[in-house]
Protein backbone atom coordinates (compact mmCIF):
# COMPACT_ATOMS: atom_id res chain seq x y z
CA UNK A 1 0.00 0.00 0.00
CA UNK A 2 2.69 2.61 0.97
CA UNK A 3 4.83 1.61 -2.30
CA UNK A 4 1.34 2.21 -4.50
CA UNK A 5 0.87 5.77 -2.41
CA UNK A 6 4.61 6.57 -2.92
CA UNK A 7 4.42 5.80 -6.82
CA UNK A 8 0.59 7.87 -7.20
CA UNK A 9 2.23 10.50 -5.41
CA UNK A 10 5.43 10.80 -7.26
CA UNK A 11 3.37 10.65 -10.58
CA UNK A 12 1.09 13.17 -9.21
CA UNK A 13 3.67 15.13 -8.00
CA UNK A 14 5.41 15.34 -11.45
CA UNK A 15 2.56 15.34 -13.79
CA UNK A 16 1.45 18.85 -11.54
CA UNK A 17 4.91 20.11 -11.80
CA UNK A 18 5.18 19.76 -15.11
CA UNK A 19 1.49 21.19 -16.01
CA UNK A 20 1.95 23.96 -13.37
CA UNK A 21 5.52 24.96 -15.40
CA UNK A 22 4.02 24.61 -18.96
CA UNK A 23 1.17 26.45 -18.01
CA UNK A 24 3.76 29.43 -15.95
CA UNK A 25 5.87 29.52 -19.12
CA UNK A 26 2.60 29.65 -21.36
CA UNK A 27 1.27 32.54 -19.26
CA UNK A 28 4.36 34.46 -19.66
CA UNK A 29 4.71 34.14 -22.97
CA UNK A 30 1.02 35.16 -23.57
CA UNK A 31 1.95 37.96 -21.22
CA UNK A 32 4.85 39.00 -23.73
CA UNK A 33 3.10 38.31 -26.89
CA UNK A 34 0.17 40.82 -25.44
CA UNK A 35 3.08 43.65 -24.51
CA UNK A 36 4.23 43.30 -28.02
CA UNK A 37 0.96 43.83 -29.87
CA UNK A 38 0.22 46.90 -27.22
CA UNK A 39 3.33 48.28 -28.57
CA UNK A 40 2.50 47.04 -32.17
CA UNK A 41 -0.64 49.05 -31.68
CA UNK A 42 1.08 52.36 -30.05
CA UNK A 43 3.41 52.36 -32.87
CA UNK A 44 0.88 51.70 -35.59
CA UNK A 45 -1.38 55.06 -34.04
CA UNK A 46 1.55 57.03 -33.82
CA UNK A 47 2.26 56.15 -37.47
CA UNK A 48 -1.12 57.30 -38.58
CA UNK A 49 -0.54 60.26 -36.93
CA UNK A 50 2.09 61.20 -38.84
CA UNK A 51 0.68 60.29 -42.03
CA UNK A 52 -2.76 61.93 -41.13
CA UNK A 53 -1.01 65.20 -39.81
CA UNK A 54 1.04 64.81 -43.64
CA UNK A 55 -2.13 64.03 -45.46
CA UNK A 56 -4.09 67.13 -43.74
CA UNK A 57 -0.65 69.12 -45.10
CA UNK A 58 -0.92 67.96 -48.21
CA UNK A 59 -4.59 68.42 -48.67
CA UNK A 60 -4.17 71.98 -47.31
CA UNK A 61 -1.33 72.34 -50.16
CA UNK A 62 -3.78 71.10 -52.97
CA UNK A 63 -6.82 73.45 -51.94
CA UNK A 64 -4.43 76.15 -51.91
CA UNK A 65 -3.05 75.36 -55.49
CA UNK A 66 -6.83 74.95 -56.81
CA UNK A 67 -8.05 78.54 -55.31
CA UNK A 68 -4.39 80.33 -56.77
CA UNK A 69 -5.48 78.61 -60.01
CA UNK A 70 -9.13 79.68 -60.14
CA UNK A 71 -8.18 83.53 -61.19
CA UNK A 72 -6.31 82.62 -64.27
CA UNK A 73 -8.92 80.77 -65.47
CA UNK A 74 -10.93 84.08 -64.99
CA UNK A 75 -8.11 86.15 -66.51
CA UNK A 76 -8.39 83.66 -70.08
CA UNK A 77 -12.20 84.07 -69.78
CA UNK A 78 -11.89 88.35 -69.31
CA UNK A 79 -9.66 87.69 -72.69
CA UNK A 80 -12.38 85.39 -74.69
CA UNK A 81 -14.93 88.23 -73.65
CA UNK A 82 -12.38 90.92 -75.52
CA UNK A 83 -12.57 88.72 -78.54
CA UNK A 84 -16.09 88.63 -79.00
CA UNK A 85 -16.12 92.27 -78.79
CA UNK A 86 -13.44 92.87 -80.93
CA UNK A 87 -11.24 94.59 -78.93
CA UNK A 88 -8.66 91.60 -79.14
CA UNK A 89 -8.01 89.05 -82.08
CA UNK A 90 -8.04 85.26 -80.92
CA UNK A 91 -4.07 84.94 -81.71
CA UNK A 92 -3.33 88.20 -79.60
CA UNK A 93 -5.83 87.46 -76.43
CA UNK A 94 -3.91 83.66 -76.34
CA UNK A 95 -0.47 85.06 -76.54
CA UNK A 96 -1.75 88.02 -73.37
CA UNK A 97 -3.08 84.21 -71.87
CA UNK A 98 0.06 82.55 -72.43
CA UNK A 99 1.91 86.03 -70.95
CA UNK A 100 -0.27 85.80 -67.74
CA UNK A 101 0.64 82.16 -66.82
CA UNK A 102 4.29 82.62 -67.34
CA UNK A 103 4.17 85.90 -64.71
CA UNK A 104 2.10 84.57 -62.38
CA UNK A 105 4.26 83.77 -59.43
CA UNK A 106 3.47 82.58 -55.38
CA UNK A 107 5.12 81.56 -52.72
CA UNK A 108 8.29 83.51 -54.13
CA UNK A 109 9.83 80.93 -56.43
CA UNK A 110 6.19 78.49 -57.49
CA UNK A 111 4.98 79.75 -61.30
CA UNK A 112 2.33 78.24 -63.83
CA UNK A 113 2.81 76.43 -66.93
CA UNK A 114 0.46 75.02 -69.95
CA UNK A 115 0.68 72.72 -72.27
CA UNK A 116 -1.66 71.93 -75.23
CA UNK A 117 -3.61 68.72 -75.67
CA UNK A 118 -0.60 66.78 -77.57
CA UNK A 119 2.18 67.51 -74.57
CA UNK A 120 3.66 70.19 -75.81
CA UNK A 121 4.85 72.72 -73.50
CA UNK A 122 3.55 75.95 -74.83
CA UNK A 123 4.03 78.17 -71.40
CA UNK A 124 6.60 78.05 -69.04
CA UNK A 125 8.93 80.65 -66.76
CA UNK A 126 12.21 78.87 -68.36
CA UNK A 127 11.52 79.23 -71.82
CA UNK A 128 13.80 76.70 -73.45
CA UNK A 129 10.77 73.88 -72.37
CA UNK A 130 8.62 75.87 -74.77
CA UNK A 131 7.60 74.77 -78.09
CA UNK A 132 8.69 70.76 -77.18
CA UNK A 133 6.76 67.66 -76.58
CA UNK A 134 7.30 66.72 -73.05
CA UNK A 135 5.17 63.97 -72.85
CA UNK A 136 8.72 61.37 -72.43
CA UNK A 137 9.42 63.07 -69.81
CA UNK A 138 9.98 61.34 -66.27
CA UNK A 139 10.80 62.24 -62.88
CA UNK A 140 13.49 60.31 -61.09
CA UNK A 141 10.97 57.59 -60.04
CA UNK A 142 9.99 56.50 -63.25
CA UNK A 143 6.55 58.74 -63.25
CA UNK A 144 5.77 60.39 -67.06
CA UNK A 145 4.72 63.38 -65.32
CA UNK A 146 3.60 65.14 -68.41
CA UNK A 147 1.71 61.89 -69.36
CA UNK A 148 0.38 61.58 -66.24
CA UNK A 149 -1.54 65.42 -65.83
CA UNK A 150 -2.83 65.37 -69.55
CA UNK A 151 -4.61 61.95 -68.60
CA UNK A 152 -5.50 63.55 -65.31
CA UNK A 153 -7.12 66.66 -66.90
CA UNK A 154 -8.05 64.78 -70.23
CA UNK A 155 -10.13 61.88 -67.94
CA UNK A 156 -11.46 64.00 -65.01
CA UNK A 157 -10.90 67.69 -66.00
CA UNK A 158 -8.54 68.78 -63.49
CA UNK A 159 -6.56 66.49 -60.50
CA UNK A 160 -3.48 66.58 -58.40
CA UNK A 161 -0.51 64.43 -58.65
CA UNK A 162 2.63 63.66 -56.42
CA UNK A 163 6.56 63.34 -58.11
CA UNK A 164 10.28 64.53 -57.51
CA UNK A 165 11.37 67.46 -59.50
CA UNK A 166 14.77 68.98 -59.64
CA UNK A 167 14.70 72.52 -58.20
CA UNK A 168 16.11 75.76 -59.96
CA UNK A 169 19.83 76.19 -59.02
CA UNK A 170 19.90 72.03 -57.19
CA UNK A 171 20.99 68.73 -58.47
CA UNK A 172 18.68 66.74 -56.04
CA UNK A 173 15.31 65.78 -57.13
CA UNK A 174 12.35 66.83 -54.24
CA UNK A 175 9.02 65.81 -53.77
CA UNK A 176 6.35 67.74 -55.60
CA UNK A 177 2.43 68.31 -56.17
CA UNK A 178 1.52 69.22 -59.08
CA UNK A 179 -2.20 70.66 -60.04
CA UNK A 180 -3.78 70.59 -63.78
CA UNK A 181 -7.15 71.60 -65.17
CA UNK A 182 -8.17 71.74 -68.77
CA UNK A 183 -9.03 75.59 -70.22
CA UNK A 184 -12.03 73.77 -72.67
CA UNK A 185 -12.60 76.92 -74.27
CA UNK A 186 -8.68 76.73 -76.06
CA UNK A 187 -7.99 72.84 -75.11
CA UNK A 188 -4.87 74.03 -72.96
CA UNK A 189 -3.66 72.27 -69.71
CA UNK A 190 -3.04 74.45 -67.36
CA UNK A 191 -0.61 73.79 -63.73
CA UNK A 192 1.27 74.95 -60.95
CA UNK A 193 3.14 72.50 -58.35
CA UNK A 194 4.82 73.06 -55.35
CA UNK A 195 7.57 71.42 -53.57
CA UNK A 196 6.36 69.16 -50.60
CA UNK A 197 9.66 68.90 -48.97
CA UNK A 198 8.56 70.55 -45.69
CA UNK A 199 5.70 68.70 -45.29
CA UNK A 200 8.21 65.50 -45.71
CA UNK A 201 10.27 67.31 -43.45
CA UNK A 202 7.88 68.16 -40.77
CA UNK A 203 6.47 63.98 -41.11
CA UNK A 204 10.08 63.48 -40.74
CA UNK A 205 10.77 65.35 -37.88
CA UNK A 206 7.27 64.06 -36.57
CA UNK A 207 8.66 60.83 -37.35
CA UNK A 208 11.71 61.15 -35.33
CA UNK A 209 10.00 62.42 -32.13
CA UNK A 210 7.90 59.09 -31.85
CA UNK A 211 10.88 57.26 -32.03
CA UNK A 212 12.40 59.23 -29.53
CA UNK A 213 8.70 58.19 -27.74
CA UNK A 214 8.61 54.90 -28.18
CA UNK A 215 12.07 54.59 -27.09
CA UNK A 216 11.01 56.08 -23.73
CA UNK A 217 7.86 53.93 -23.42
CA UNK A 218 9.91 51.14 -24.83
CA UNK A 219 12.30 51.15 -21.32
CA UNK A 220 8.88 51.26 -19.33
CA UNK A 221 7.73 48.29 -20.66
CA UNK A 222 8.28 45.60 -17.96
CA UNK A 223 8.95 41.92 -19.83
CA UNK A 224 10.54 39.88 -16.96
CA UNK A 225 13.80 41.27 -15.78
CA UNK A 226 16.13 41.73 -18.40
CA UNK A 227 13.18 41.52 -21.93
CA UNK A 228 13.01 44.59 -23.90
CA UNK A 229 11.40 45.87 -27.26
CA UNK A 230 13.50 47.04 -30.04
CA UNK A 231 12.81 48.13 -33.43
CA UNK A 232 14.85 47.09 -36.75
CA UNK A 233 14.96 48.85 -40.35
CA UNK A 234 14.78 46.48 -43.30
CA UNK A 235 18.43 46.30 -43.02
CA UNK A 236 18.59 45.35 -39.54
CA UNK A 237 19.72 48.57 -38.12
CA UNK A 238 18.73 49.21 -34.56
CA UNK A 239 15.64 52.40 -34.86
CA UNK A 240 14.41 52.44 -32.42
CA UNK A 241 15.50 51.20 -28.59
CA UNK A 242 14.65 51.24 -25.03
CA UNK A 243 16.53 54.94 -23.93
CA UNK A 244 17.90 52.71 -20.60
CA UNK A 245 19.33 50.46 -23.02
CA UNK A 246 22.25 50.51 -25.05
CA UNK A 247 22.26 47.58 -28.09
CA UNK A 248 24.10 48.93 -30.31
CA UNK A 249 26.54 45.81 -29.85
CA UNK A 250 23.73 44.44 -32.51
CA UNK A 251 25.42 46.41 -35.35
CA UNK A 252 29.03 46.12 -34.68
CA UNK A 253 29.83 42.57 -33.40
CA UNK A 254 29.08 39.22 -35.76
CA UNK A 255 26.44 37.76 -33.00
CA UNK A 256 24.16 41.01 -33.47
CA UNK A 257 24.77 41.20 -37.11
CA UNK A 258 23.42 37.21 -37.32
CA UNK A 259 20.66 38.15 -34.45
CA UNK A 260 19.32 40.84 -36.48
CA UNK A 261 19.59 39.29 -39.66
CA UNK A 262 17.98 36.38 -38.81
CA UNK A 263 15.19 38.61 -36.98
CA UNK A 264 14.44 40.81 -40.30
CA UNK A 265 14.51 37.59 -42.37
CA UNK A 266 11.80 35.79 -40.35
CA UNK A 267 9.71 38.96 -39.75
CA UNK A 268 6.00 37.69 -41.43
CA UNK A 269 4.74 39.77 -44.27
CA UNK A 270 1.54 41.13 -42.96
CA UNK A 271 1.59 42.76 -39.73
CA UNK A 272 -1.12 41.38 -38.63
CA UNK A 273 1.20 38.15 -37.96
CA UNK A 274 3.36 37.80 -35.06
CA UNK A 275 6.08 35.27 -35.24
CA UNK A 276 7.63 33.59 -32.33
CA UNK A 277 11.07 32.58 -32.63
CA UNK A 278 13.86 31.41 -30.32
CA UNK A 279 17.32 32.58 -31.29
CA UNK A 280 20.74 32.54 -28.66
CA UNK A 281 21.71 36.31 -28.41
CA UNK A 282 24.30 38.25 -25.62
CA UNK A 283 21.78 41.21 -24.78
CA UNK A 284 22.58 40.67 -21.44
CA UNK A 285 26.13 40.17 -22.11
CA UNK A 286 26.38 36.46 -21.74
CA UNK A 287 25.19 34.60 -24.63
CA UNK A 288 21.94 32.41 -23.72
CA UNK A 289 18.87 31.43 -25.57
CA UNK A 290 16.20 34.02 -25.97
CA UNK A 291 12.33 33.86 -26.61
CA UNK A 292 11.56 36.20 -29.21
CA UNK A 293 7.83 37.73 -30.78
CA UNK A 294 8.69 39.16 -34.19
CA UNK A 295 6.14 41.50 -36.25
CA UNK A 296 6.31 43.77 -38.97
CA UNK A 297 5.26 47.33 -40.24
CA UNK A 298 5.86 47.07 -44.16
CA UNK A 299 4.66 50.60 -44.39
CA UNK A 300 7.89 52.06 -42.18
CA UNK A 301 9.85 49.08 -43.32
CA UNK A 302 9.86 48.40 -39.42
CA UNK A 303 10.72 45.02 -37.39
CA UNK A 304 9.20 44.70 -33.94
CA UNK A 305 11.00 42.95 -31.88
CA UNK A 306 9.82 41.63 -27.70
CA UNK A 307 12.98 39.65 -26.79
CA UNK A 308 13.01 38.22 -23.04
CA UNK A 309 15.59 35.11 -21.61
CA UNK A 310 14.39 32.02 -21.95
CA UNK A 311 15.55 31.30 -18.50
CA UNK A 312 13.59 34.31 -17.24
CA UNK A 313 9.97 32.75 -18.91
CA UNK A 314 10.89 29.52 -17.53
CA UNK A 315 11.52 30.85 -13.63
CA UNK A 316 7.76 31.63 -13.21
CA UNK A 317 7.10 28.12 -13.96
CA UNK A 318 9.97 26.73 -12.26
CA UNK A 319 9.15 28.34 -8.98
CA UNK A 320 5.60 27.49 -8.84
CA UNK A 321 6.16 23.64 -10.12
CA UNK A 322 8.99 23.83 -7.08
CA UNK A 323 6.41 25.19 -4.52
CA UNK A 324 3.61 22.51 -6.30
CA UNK A 325 5.92 19.27 -5.89
CA UNK A 326 6.57 20.18 -2.21
CA UNK A 327 3.23 20.64 -1.53
CA UNK A 328 2.41 17.01 -3.55
CA UNK A 329 5.48 16.04 -1.74
CA UNK A 330 3.99 16.89 1.86
CA UNK A 331 0.46 15.46 1.33
CA UNK A 332 2.22 12.17 0.45
CA UNK A 333 4.32 12.44 3.83
CA UNK A 334 1.01 12.92 5.57
CA UNK A 335 -0.49 10.30 3.34
CA UNK A 336 2.21 7.83 4.13
CA UNK A 337 1.85 8.63 7.86
CA UNK A 338 -1.51 8.43 7.75
CA UNK A 339 -1.63 5.23 5.92
CA UNK A 340 1.11 3.74 8.28
CA UNK A 341 -0.65 4.58 11.37
CA UNK A 342 -4.07 3.43 9.93
CA UNK A 343 -2.33 -0.18 8.63
CA UNK A 344 -0.64 -0.26 11.99
CA UNK A 345 -4.24 -0.15 13.88
CA UNK A 346 -5.15 -2.61 11.54
CA UNK A 347 -1.67 -5.03 11.13
CA UNK A 348 -1.33 -5.30 14.72
CA UNK A 349 -4.17 -6.96 15.71
CA UNK A 350 -3.81 -9.83 12.70
CA UNK A 351 -0.55 -10.02 14.12
CA UNK A 352 -2.20 -11.01 17.48
CA UNK A 353 -4.37 -13.01 16.10
CA UNK A 354 -1.72 -14.95 13.71
CA UNK A 355 0.52 -15.42 16.56
CA UNK A 356 -2.59 -17.01 18.72
CA UNK A 357 -2.79 -19.13 15.62
CA UNK A 358 0.71 -20.03 15.63
CA UNK A 359 0.17 -21.07 19.65
CA UNK A 360 -3.29 -22.84 19.16
CA UNK A 361 -1.13 -25.20 16.34
CA UNK A 362 1.87 -25.31 19.14
CA UNK A 363 -0.79 -26.32 22.24
CA UNK A 364 0.42 -23.14 24.11
CA UNK A 365 -2.82 -20.90 23.35
CA UNK A 366 -4.78 -19.06 26.00
CA UNK A 367 -7.88 -17.10 25.14
CA UNK A 368 -6.37 -13.81 27.37
CA UNK A 369 -3.73 -13.44 24.42
CA UNK A 370 -6.33 -11.54 22.01
CA UNK A 371 -8.13 -9.46 25.14
CA UNK A 372 -7.05 -6.37 23.36
CA UNK A 373 -8.14 -7.56 19.92
CA UNK A 374 -11.45 -8.82 20.83
CA UNK A 375 -12.33 -5.25 22.55
CA UNK A 376 -12.11 -3.64 19.26
CA UNK A 377 -15.62 -2.59 17.80
CA UNK A 378 -14.97 -2.97 14.29
CA UNK A 379 -14.47 -6.34 12.11
CA UNK A 380 -11.32 -6.93 13.33
CA UNK A 381 -12.69 -6.94 17.06
CA UNK A 382 -15.74 -9.05 15.59
CA UNK A 383 -13.04 -11.73 13.96
CA UNK A 384 -10.93 -11.59 17.16
CA UNK A 385 -13.89 -12.60 19.47
CA UNK A 386 -14.67 -15.32 17.39
CA UNK A 387 -11.10 -16.63 16.96
CA UNK A 388 -11.14 -16.43 21.33
CA UNK A 389 -14.34 -18.34 21.41
CA UNK A 390 -12.98 -21.18 18.66
CA UNK A 391 -10.00 -21.17 20.29
CA UNK A 392 -11.01 -21.47 23.83
CA UNK A 393 -13.48 -24.56 22.61
CA UNK A 394 -10.40 -26.21 20.84
CA UNK A 395 -8.08 -26.08 23.83
CA UNK A 396 -11.13 -27.38 25.98
CA UNK A 397 -11.87 -30.24 23.58
CA UNK A 398 -8.15 -30.97 23.11
CA UNK A 399 -7.60 -31.41 26.92
CA UNK A 400 -10.61 -33.69 27.13
CA UNK A 401 -9.28 -35.38 24.62
CA UNK A 402 -6.28 -36.16 25.85
CA UNK A 403 -7.65 -36.88 29.38
CA UNK A 404 -9.77 -39.37 27.60
CA UNK A 405 -6.94 -40.96 26.09
CA UNK A 406 -4.73 -40.86 28.82
CA UNK A 407 -7.70 -43.25 30.48
CA UNK A 408 -8.18 -45.69 27.75
CA UNK A 409 -4.17 -46.01 27.70
CA UNK A 410 -4.24 -47.03 31.20
CA UNK A 411 -7.43 -49.38 30.49
CA UNK A 412 -5.50 -50.97 27.42
CA UNK A 413 -2.09 -51.43 29.24
CA UNK A 414 -4.23 -53.43 31.82
CA UNK A 415 -5.75 -55.54 29.46
CA UNK A 416 -2.37 -55.94 27.81
CA UNK A 417 -0.85 -56.75 31.07
CA UNK A 418 -3.33 -60.07 31.29
CA UNK A 419 -3.47 -61.10 28.37
CA UNK A 420 0.66 -61.24 28.19
CA UNK A 421 -0.06 -63.26 32.06
CA UNK A 422 -2.67 -64.97 30.41
CA UNK A 423 0.21 -66.40 27.48
CA UNK A 424 3.09 -66.81 30.18
CA UNK A 425 0.62 -69.13 32.38
CA UNK A 426 -0.84 -70.98 29.41
CA UNK A 427 2.86 -72.10 28.22
CA UNK A 428 4.67 -75.28 29.04
CA UNK A 429 7.51 -73.75 30.77
CA UNK A 430 5.05 -72.02 33.06
CA UNK A 431 2.57 -75.11 33.93
CA UNK A 432 6.17 -77.09 34.37
CA UNK A 433 6.85 -74.91 36.86
CA UNK A 434 3.93 -75.19 38.70
CA UNK A 435 4.04 -78.99 38.57
CA UNK A 436 6.97 -78.43 40.92
CA UNK A 437 5.47 -75.93 42.69
CA UNK A 438 2.37 -78.54 44.00
CA UNK A 439 5.24 -80.96 44.29
CA UNK A 440 7.61 -79.17 46.35
CA UNK A 441 4.43 -77.97 48.66
CA UNK A 442 3.36 -81.77 48.88
CA UNK A 443 6.94 -83.23 49.97
CA UNK A 444 6.96 -80.03 52.16
CA UNK A 445 3.54 -81.30 54.25
CA UNK A 446 4.30 -85.18 54.84
CA UNK A 447 6.87 -85.54 57.90
CA UNK A 448 10.35 -86.18 57.10
CA UNK A 449 11.83 -89.74 57.22
CA UNK A 450 15.37 -88.88 57.81
CA UNK A 451 17.28 -86.36 60.34
CA UNK A 452 17.96 -83.93 56.65
CA UNK A 453 17.02 -80.59 57.24
CA UNK A 454 13.51 -79.64 55.65
CA UNK A 455 13.35 -77.16 52.41
CA UNK A 456 10.98 -75.36 50.74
Amino acid sequence: MAIVLVLSGLITAIYSAASTRSAAASASEDSTANAHKATGLLIEQAYADTQRARTTAMETRKAELKNIGAPIASALDELRARVAKGELTLPEAKLAGLAIIRSVRFNKSDFFFAFDSDGTSIANPNRQFEGKNLMKQQDPSGIFTVRELLKMADEKGSGYLEYSWIKLNETEPSPKVGYVYRYAPWNWIIGTGVYVDDIDKEAAARLEATKQALGDSFSRVALADSGLLFVLDKDGKVVVSPSNRDLSELGTTDWGRNLTTSLVASAPKSSKEIVLTNLDAALTGTSEPWVMDVSTFPELGWTLVSAVPQSEIQAPGNSQALRQGLISLSVLLLGLIIGLAASRRLVRPVATMTKAAAALEADSFEPEMLDEAAARKDEVGLLARAFQRMGAEVVARERKLREQVRTLTVVVDRQKVAEESGAITESDFFKDLQAKKEALRARNATPPDSDLPSSR
